[in-house]
């Protein structure tokens, strides 16, 4: 069900919310989305992968779709899932999934189902009915759904300031996740930093420092991973090269070649997955 009157410039946006029962083998991906988008699964069991692992699941689980990521899931071929989902986006997101302990590396959540599924039916309840105050009903439901998922990941809370990152960490960590969002498509060091609101040479060099290595190093390095991933799914060469950031297929191929040892083609003919 699809918000209804979503408020322009929401500093969080709920867009829609559902249920289905999936067929068996019922598959999605890869694929990336510009959204946050959680499913939390009722019954049934199935897979998800993003980042190169994977990850069963089965009832009580949320698997957590973020902006830019490369994702694939798969329901199971016998007991296929039944789940609920919702998705949003907005400057609050990052802040929410952040105080939750939820990123890429992290994108499941054991518990809280209870109250999630409960938070996101009467999220889709209030769009089918249309009242013109269904952006703050929502809002509060997913808030309710947060406290659960939050309250299920993080038990003891967040770091403490002790533990917590360094400033500089952070930084590069947010660097590194705006390179990830941006990978499919044409990156320059120059617009990361302006959009990040950094010099171009302070910011590689604390990149540098913290990841161990230079961005352009990382993005390609990210592209290669996604590469590899892409090319055990039925996608022509050009298809990859074009999802992972590369406009000619001839280069991509070269790069490839450089970062792996092998060509596409070999690699998934077998040749480059010792």
């Amino acid at each position: 069900m699809v918000h209804p009157s979503p408020r322009p410039g929401a500093a969080l946006s709920i867009l829609f919310a559902g249920q289905s029962q999936t067929v068996p083998e019922h598959r999605m991906g890869p694929q990336k989305v510009d959204y946050v988008l959680i499913h939390t699964v009722i019954e049934g069991t199935g897979w998800f992968r993003c980042r190169e692992r994977h990850y069963d699941l089965g009832p009580g689980d949320s698997f957590v779709i973020l902006p830019g990521e490369l994702y694939t899931y798969q329901a199971d071929g016998k007991d296929p899932w039944r789940y609920r989902w919702i998705a949003f986006r907005g400057a609050e997101a990052d802040r929410w999934l952040a105080a939750a302990g939820i990123d890429a590396e992290r994108p499941i959540v054991k518990g809280g189902h209870e109250t999630a599924l409960r938070a996101m039916t009467a999220v889709e309840r209030c769009f089918r009915e249309k009242e013109w105050t269904a952006d703050w009903e929502a809002e509060g439901w997913l808030r309710l759904a947060f406290s659960a998922w939050a309250g299920a990941n993080r038990p003891a809370g967040p770091p403490t300031a002790a533990t917590a990152k360094s400033v500089a960490a952070a930084e590069a960590d947010r660097a590194a996740r705006w390179l990830q969002a941006q990978a499919a498509g044409p990156v320059t060091i120059a617009r990361m930093a302006r959009e990040l609101g950094y010099h171009r040479t302070h910011l590689t060099k604390l990149f540098h420092a913290e990841m161990g290595m230079s961005p352009i190093r990382y993005l390609q390095q990210l592209r290669m991973e996604r590469a590899k991933t892409l090319l055990l799914e039925p996608l022509r060469i050009e298809e990859v090269a074009l999802s992972v950031g590369y406009a000619d297929p001839l280069y991509f191929s070269k790069s490839f070649r450089k970062w792996v040892g092998c060509t596409p083609t070999e690699y998934r003919q077998g040749l480059g997955r010792t």
